[in-house]
């Protein structure tokens, strides 16, 4: 050995004693210092870690563990720092939860990965649905409990995905022929199942979008625009009625026009400002015949005039309305008004022998649902014989905040 080794190992020693010293009385930054230049990286790399372990904050922890193993010459202590730093960083992201970043998460369950900690990795590789590579270290691990569950829980989330795919597309199916009751009865159980119901959910808000329920819609039929009030009977009045009129002399629903024994006729409903023909009160239903010409609540005109079939035509304040007081006759098939529960459609029916509607290139059943946007023909791909226009659901109501004219 020289001189000059001899000399070295003996400044290495007196390093070393002075970091050990320095290590004993706690100042480890030191000592770190006095390790490092004793040639002693292993020992430096030890107490960087017991800084990490001093430390409150978690990201001066996880700077310490890197310190650590870029530090440490021993593959196992490298290892092991590397193990530490990414189990902090895990704890870390997944404390963030939702705004943790998908690449932050795959770098730390990388690191887990080489660090050893394989179900941590698993963990890691769980939170950003990386299900191939939580189960590739599963089975790495030999952790075949975890590993059976993770194939069972991937089996159903796949069951469900194609029960909700084979969901959705009865859906959007049903929707293409019109029958939307239907539809909305597919989408109402899968959402009753306690089931993952967002695009279901958004599925069937949109047939509600466009659903007719009537009473009152627009159809467009030879190039015309008609305004439809669909029903039995047809009411008019300010809040409760089919057709409603903002005015504070007519009672919330003051009168009905329905077919009697003697035809259609209208009469008033008990009302306190009453309804009058050419100035006589009405006391009793009145026939329409060839028309008649009332006052509601005294100042609100309304004439009423028969119509195609057995309907009538309503004018009323400026607007003119098609009452059919049953099926809308629309070429060989028939618009009627329907209630099923708290529910209600407008539904297309066709009469036996008629020949069947087409929707695009999809024909219908005998009855459907129509819907805002429905065009229909009577062959595929046909000129359509009547359309709903976008907006074809006419308003109910308008609505004013006065006092009553008189009860309901």
């Amino acid at each position: 050995m020289s001189l000059f080794e001899w000399f070295g190992l003996r400044r290495g020693d007196s390093r070393r004693r002075a970091a050990e010293a320095k290590e004993l009385a706690g100042d480890l930054a030191g000592a770190v210092e006095l390790y490092v230049e004793a040639g002693m990286p292993d020992d430096a790399a030890r107490v960087l870690l017991l800084r990490a372990d001093a430390e409150r904050s978690v990201e001066k922890r996880i700077a310490f563990c890197a310190t650590a193993s870029r530090t440490a010459e021993s593959p196992e202590l490298r290892r092991a720092a590397l193990g530490r730093k990414a189990l902090l960083a895990f704890d870390l992201v997944r404390a963030r939860g939702a705004s943790a970043m998908r690449s932050e998460v795959l770098a730390v369950a990388r690191e887990l990965e080489t660090a050893g900690e394989l179900e941590r990795a698993a963990d890691a590789y769980a939170l950003v649905g990386d299900s191939e590579s939580e189960t590739r270290v599963l089975a790495a691990a030999g952790a075949i409990d975890r590993l059976e569950e993770r194939l069972r829980v991937s089996m159903t989330a796949e069951r469900d995905q194609r029960e909700l795919a084979a969901a959705l597309r009865k859906i959007a199916d049903l929707d293409r022929v019109a029958e939307r009751r239907e539809a909305i009865a597919v989408a109402e159980a899968w959402l009753g199942g306690s089931r993952d119901g967002e695009r279901v959910t958004d599925a069937l808000r949109a047939i509600r979008a466009r659903l007719l329920t009537g009473p009152l819609l627009t159809i467009e039929l030879g190039g015309a625009l008609l305004r439809c009030a669909l029903g039995d009977e047809v009411t008019i009045g300010r809040g409760e009625a089919t057709l409603v009129v903002a005015s504070r002399a007519v009672s919330r629903t003051h009168a009905r026009i329905r077919r009697g024994p003697s035809g259609i006729e209208v009469e008033d409903l008990g009302t306190r400002n009453g309804t009058t023909l050419a100035g006589a009160r009405l006391t009793a239903a009145l026939p329409v015949g060839r028309g008649v010409r009332i006052l509601l609540g005294g100042e609100v005109p309304c004439a009423v005039a028969p119509g195609t079939g057995q309907g009538c035509v309503v004018e009323l304040a400026g607007e003119r309305f098609v009452v059919p007081l049953g099926d809308l006759p629309v070429g060989p098939w028939r618009i009627r008004h329907e209630r099923a529960g708290a529910s209600a459609f407008v539904a297309l029916k066709t009469p036996p022998g008629a020949p069947p509607p087409f929707l695009g290139d999809y024909q219908l059943a005998p009855s459907v649902e129509l819907c805002a946007g429905d065009a229909i023909a009577a062959s595929r791909g046909g000129t359509p014989v009547f359309r709903i226009p976008a907006g074809g659901q006419t308003p109910a109501a308008r609505r004013d905040g006065g006092a009553e004219g008189g009860p309901a």
